[in-house]
């Protein structure tokens, strides 16, 4: 005799005892817009607990469907702000062409964001997860340290904030994810701390090169 609804969270199997599906894995229970809502909240506030209760082999749909909508929506404000800006730029420059750069390319990137944060997601999980494993702190393999990464995408919703939305996504993001590693893998935080410190220094230091040469060029072209 059934002693409640039928379990169907859309998975084989049900998560381990003591552990706990994020809402955003339960939207048939929760609905779409709540869980969502929950999981974000969840992330971003109480990461030990969210992290710590988090089944790691149910599979990479759900959390890569989290990210993409995340995704998705952060590219969307960064397209609004980018729109805004160039509003206010109308002001002071009169080429048009300049002006509308940056939100072509930011529209640009909202179309192209499921790909994107799909591509983001992945390629910040494989860096992380091989340092991980260098610096000794793999215990539950990659499934585990996607799904961090992925729910980590989180802290993408702060572009919604004007100005320093970029800095405020970056730095949450990063604090969750070393949270995160540390409590699924049951490892040293110093070593969560160089999976995904490292792969940021690295990227914004490629950026900074491609920048200073771009800046460079352009002096010399003058």
């Amino acid at each position: 005799m059934s002693s409640g609804p039928e379990y169907n969270p859309g998975y084989e199997s049900r998560p381990p005892d003591g552990l706990v599906l994020p809402p955003w894995e339960e939207r048939h229970r929760f609905g779409f817009l709540n869980a969502l809502y929950q999981t974000v909240k969840q992330t971003l506030l109480s990461p030990s607990d969210f992290f710590s209760r988090m089944p790691t082999q149910l599979g990479p749909a759900q959390p890569l469907l989290f990210a993409i909508v995340i995704g998705t929506i952060s590219a969307l404000f960064n397209w609004m702000w980018s729109l805004t800006g160039a509003s206010l730029e109308l002001f002071f420059e009169s080429d048009l062409s300049d002006i509308m750069r940056a939100p072509l390319l930011a529209g640009l990137g909202f179309v192209l964001s499921p790909v994107l944060a799909t591509i983001a997601v992945f390629l910040s999980a494989g860096v992380s997860h091989l340092i991980l494993t260098a610096v000794g702190g793999n215990r539950l393999g990659f499934e585990a340290t996607f799904r961090v990464m992925a729910y980590a995408e989180a802290g993408s919703v702060l572009l919604i904030v004007p100005i320093c939305g970029n800095v405020l996504s970056l730095v949450w993001t990063a604090l969750v994810s070393i949270i995160g590693l540390a409590k699924i893998h049951d490892t040293d935080q110093w070593r969560a701390v160089v999976a995904v410190v490292v792969p940021i220094i690295v990227c914004l230091s490629m950026c900074g090169g491609v920048f200073l040469f771009g800046l460079g060029a352009g002096l010399m072209d003058r």
